[in-house]
């Protein structure tokens, strides 16, 4: 990789990471707080806004964010940043077992392809706090195909998960945080895009109130599983 692009890509990415780490502003939902079948949540926002606000269905939450896209012509860098956050409270007769994030997207690369010219990626990470232990599991956004993306056109899935089936105490008051960043990179005479879908269900988060209940799509799945009654 060239020391310019090398240059661009630290550039791009420090500047995400600043403006995460000093929260200047906090988006909440138009529903920051409710109560679904097997939880409550409270809190819910982003930074900037970009993951836009759930409609939420059963214990899912289904996200379709219009304006989340990196575009690069020309050499000029592009890239969109946003920090997802909520606060989840199982309800008495459930624990949080795990939570798998899943997101869709496209992308399209117009131009030479290889490294060191153009491409797109995808990156972030999934991280859950306990709230009564103040303990934390994480996970890395892996995405298909993997990034950076070097040409063509397509669509792409990340998907990141924490599992917390053998956390002793079980949990049960957990924060969700999402960090997504997508980056844009071209030479001269070319354009590139990466971007959440803009029609249907581009994230989602679907809880459930057992592992194998149903079929995760979107940004995720939040498995919770009954307690035996005494």
């Amino acid at each position: 990789m060239s020391s310019f692009k090398r240059s661009v890509l630290m550039a791009v990415a420090g500047g995400a990471m600043g403006l995460s780490s000093q929260a200047l502003a906090f988006v909440p939902w138009s529903n920051p707080a409710g109560s679904a079948v097997s939880f409550d949540w409270a809190g819910g926002g982003s930074d900037f806004g970009l993951f836009g606000s759930p409609v939420v269905a059963g214990d899912t939450f289904i996200f379709s964010p219009t304006m989340f896209r990196a575009d690069s012509a020309n050499g000029v860098a592009g890239q969109a940043h946003d920090r997802m956050q909520v606060d989840i409270t199982a309800h008495q007769a459930s624990n949080i077992t795990g939570i798998r994030i899943t997101e869709f997207g496209d992308y399209g690369i117009f131009g030479p392809s290889g490294p060191g010219g153009n491409e797109v990626s995808a990156t972030g990470g999934l991280f859950v706090t306990n709230l009564d232990l103040f303990a934390v599991r994480s996970s890395t956004l892996a995405t298909t195909p993997g990034s950076p993306i070097y040409s063509g056109t397509g669509n792409w899935t990340g998907t990141a998960q924490v599992g917390l089936a053998n956390e002793t105490p079980p949990w049960r008051h957990v924060r969700v945080v999402l960090n997504n960043n997508l980056i844009a990179l071209s030479i001269n005479g070319s354009v590139t895009f990466i971007e959440k879908k803009v029609t249907g269900a581009a994230v989602l988060v679907e809880f459930t109130p057992a592992p194998s209940a149903g079929m995760v799509l979107g940004m995720g799945g939040l498995i919770l599983t009954r307690r035996r009654r005494r």
